[in-house]
């Protein structure tokens, strides 16, 4: 893996599985990085798998944004928007790392850029869903329609590919479900790249946004939103881990 991201052109996704990493030896030193906050909140959590996973998107965090700094683990710091998103504190660090991460059953993602914003989203896609009520209520029309012409398994499939496109966009600009789903829309019929279509009215320009989609196995579903701006493709590197202390280049 690359320790350092070029000044333009290139986001990194790292997405990493809680049966793979959470040793206990690998569980106890990701438990030494948190902040007292984190600490907290991981011992609020009602079971070890909740856990586990808590301290997996902690450790990917912070040693993923140690890979592209001189910047301890231990030394993050972060704040949150006014829709929740978190945020390097740039009273502790001044960089311009821009990260995102996801988390579902047994998976965790994470996107590292430089001075652009991005989005990240995984889902669980085999639990139990009401897809259609999901998409009637947050689908543009054109996505509800392409959605009921599939087949059943077919359907579901697309369902979580629209629903992890909008969430990464979503969480890409900073407001989440605020943003609102129904504004702007996928079509997965056609041919890649995946490109997004906005009602005239909302306040975006589709030509500033890439996505991409993946599938890193059979239970899961994996899609990235970049606001690269101005209109050229940047390069995604992709590629499973397992965060531990030779992940982080301090």
């Amino acid at each position: 893996m690359p320790s350092t991201l070029p000044e333009r052109g290139e986001a990194h996704l790292w997405y990493a599985r809680t049966e793979v990493c959470c040793t206990p030896e690998r569980l106890a030193y990701y438990r030494s990085l948190l902040c007292p906050d984190e600490v907290a909140r991981y011992e609020r959590l009602a079971s070890n798998a909740l856990r586990h996973e808590y301290l997996l998107t902690r450790a990917l965090c912070r040693l993923g944004l140690s890979r592209y700094s001189g910047i301890a683990p231990t030394e993050w710091r972060f704040t949150a928007n006014e829709h929740g998103r978190p945020r390097i504190d740039p009273a502790d660090a001044a960089t311009d790392l821009h990260f995102n991460l996801s988390n579902a059953r047994s998976l965790v993602a994470g996107i590292f850029v430089r001075g652009i914003d991005a989005g990240v989203d995984v889902e669980h896609t085999t639990r139990d869903s009401h897809i259609e009520e999901i998409a009637g209520r947050y689908f543009a029309p054109a996505e509800v329609k392409a959605l009921m012409r599939l087949a059943a398994p077919l359907r579901r499939e697309r369902f979580f590919s629209l629903w992890t496109l909008k969430e990464s966009y979503a969480k890409a600009r900073g407001m989440g479900l605020s943003v609102g789903l129904r504004h702007f829309s996928f079509d997965l019929d056609r041919p890649p790249p995946v490109r997004v279509a906005f009602e005239p009215a909302f306040d975006d320009v589709a030509e500033h946004w890439q996505f991409g989609l993946l599938q890193p196995d059979d239970a899961h579903c994996v899609a990235y939103a970049l606001k690269r701006g101005d209109g050229t493709d940047w390069r995604v590197r992709i590629a499973e881990c397992v965060p531990d202390r030779d992940f982080a280049c301090v």
